[in-house]
């Protein structure tokens, strides 16, 4: 270590541990994923015999994500005994949560933008859960009030004062205020763009979106060069749209694809009255709600710490799944009727040879930090959903405990924002969005919990600079594969055609089939592979719910 590590070390060791009078050291610790069982795999699967018979079942889902989860719960209704296998010691993937604190709270997907009509999978688990409550005349969905994020919804810190929303029109200098202008004008204007085919140019599911050439030369190009070639220059303009870069796909403006950049502005299209206050729908433990909506209506028997090693078609239409139960060391064997693999691509080429494996794309996963920090004391009285440091490294907090306002019982919103702020948890997200994306998954793997905890506490200090005091323990989950990064060219030779089947009765879900990991595209990847494995064994599960 050289001297400015070793300085570091003594900082961070003197921060975390330092406090107030009379307050005890920040505790905390860093959990998950499950790295070193995953790591396992590289270099190739480690083979070991099974003990004992093999187990059965119909179907084998890899993966208890939101893919694998949303396969389970399209084929719920057929009568089948289906079998998740997932490695990490909790369900969701990175839609995970926790219940240890005051409150529920996310480990990574923290809500859901209202979806577009044609996002017809999630709407129907929407409309299960009694989010969507109904359909005006033009068919589009209505929501609960109560889901929708209620004010104040953003802000953020910018030239030492807290500002209403991501855009602080009043405190911006004349030529950012004209960029941003222009900017938001573009943005309706390509929200409601179709392209040469009559489809729309940007859309969710990202497969109804226009072919039009002219369109997917985007993915040519960086949102980086596309934002100088149409002349966006000033400091914020620049910053905001790294922070939607990074916020939605994890990498910096130079790595990721204009037509990616673009439909994050312009992908959205859910635009009615009750969702001019708010378009995003949201809980305390995030997208964790939607995951537990999932295993309620799909009820699958959930392996945890369950580590794939091969999946293997066999004569008589069975399919062989290896597996070590990581926490025994036992290797196990689950023969099946099909499987499911939902799970990143880099993953299915090393469980599984032969079949359309090879057609798999080449995807570059970013890594993430996530800290959830348990807050003793109130912070501030105006405190959002979604607090953003301007110039920050990281992309802010959001308030688990935000939503918890019961509306029926009377509250009102002038009540909740002038009662004192309770014990909450904080989570912090940041992305890393560099092109060495495997020196900076290495870094944080490498990186001791003081170290990360000094660092989100520094990176919150311009706005919150006695946080330390505030915070009783501040835990850390690193994502080394927390996304696919859509860089250019990431829409392939044969855009939205995306892999399924593997094989006649294996085939494939996750969200690196559209390279954008979106609710929508996980959820609807997930109804796709089970379509696709129901016609497979010659299931009657009625027409397709894409």
């Amino acid at each position: 270590m050289n001297r400015r590590g070793f300085l570091s070390s003594v900082a961070a060791g003197w921060l975390v541990h330092t406090a107030a009078p009379g307050r005890a050291p920040l505790a905390g610790e860093i959990v998950g994923a499950a790295h070193g069982a995953g790591h396992l795999l590289r270099g190739g699967a480690p083979r070991a015999s099974p003990s004992g018979p093999a187990e059965r079942a119909d179907v084998v889902i890899v993966g208890g994500g939101v893919s694998g989860l949303s396969a389970a719960w399209r084929l719920a209704g057929a009568g089948l005994d289906l079998r998740v296998l997932e490695l990490e010691p909790r369900p969701g993937g990175t839609s995970a949560w926790g219940e240890d604190g005051v409150v529920p709270y996310p480990w990574g997907a923290h809500y859901l933008a209202a979806p577009n009509v044609e996002a017809r999978a999630t709407l129907r688990l929407l409309e299960q859960m009694g989010v969507v409550t109904g359909w005006d005349a033009a068919g589009r969905p209505t929501f609960d009030p109560r889901r929708l994020c209620h004010a104040p919804g953003e802000r953020l810190f910018y030239e030492g004062a807290w500002h209403a929303g991501l855009a602080p029109v009043d405190a911006l200098p004349a030529d950012a205020l004209e960029e941003l202008e222009r900017f938001h004008a573009l943005e309706e204007e390509l929200t409601e763009l179709r392209g040469s085919d009559g489809r729309a140019a940007f859309q969710i599911p990202l497969d109804r979106s226009s072919r039009d050439p002219e369109l997917l030369a985007l993915d040519r190009m960086s949102m980086a060069a596309w934002l100088d070639r149409e002349g966006y220059r000033t400091p914020f303009l620049r910053w905001y749209a790294r922070y939607a870069m990074l916020d939605d796909f994890g990498g910096e403006l130079e790595e990721i694809s204009a037509w990616a950049g673009l439909h994050y502005f312009a992908g959205r299209k859910a635009r009615t009255p009750e969702l001019a206050g708010s378009r995003y729908l949201i809980w305390p433990e995030g997208n964790g709600r939607l995951v537990k909506a999932l295993l309620e209506r799909a009820a699958p028997r959930v392996s945890l710490g369950a580590l794939v090693t091969s999946v293997r078609p066999q004569p008589g239409g069975r399919v062989e799944v290896d597996y070590v139960d990581v926490q025994r060391g036992e290797a196990r064997r689950v023969e099946a009727r099909a499987a499911i693999l939902a799970a990143p691509a880099f993953v299915v080429r090393r469980i599984f040879a032969g079949g359309a494996a090879g057609e798999l794309p080449a995807r570059v996963a970013s890594a993430w930090l996530v800290a959830n920090l348990h807050v003793e004391r109130p912070l501030d009285p105006n405190h959002a959903w979604d607090s953003v440091l301007y110039g920050a490294e990281g992309l802010g907090y959001v308030d688990a405990r935000h939503q918890l306002t019961d509306l029926a019982a009377g509250a009102t919103q002038r009540s909740r924002l002038e009662a004192p702020r309770q014990r909450t948890v904080l989570t912090y997200y940041r992305a890393y969005g560099g092109p060495d994306v495997a020196g900076a998954r290495a870094a944080l793997l490498g990186a001791p919990w003081a170290s990360l905890a000094e660092g989100v506490l520094r990176d919150l200090a311009p706005a919150h600079p006695h946080l330390r005091d505030d915070v009783g323990r501040m835990d850390v989950m690193i994502w080394g594969h927390a996304m696919p990064r859509p860089r250019p060219g990431f829409l392939g030779p044969r855009p939205f055609e995306p892999v399924c089947a593997l094989d006649e009765r294996v085939a494939w879900a996750h969200v690196d089939q559209p390279g954008m990991a979106l609710f929508e595209e996980a959820h609807a990847s997930g109804v796709r592979a089970a379509e696709t494995i129901a016609a497979a064994l010659g299931l009657a599960i009625g027409e397709s719910w894409l």
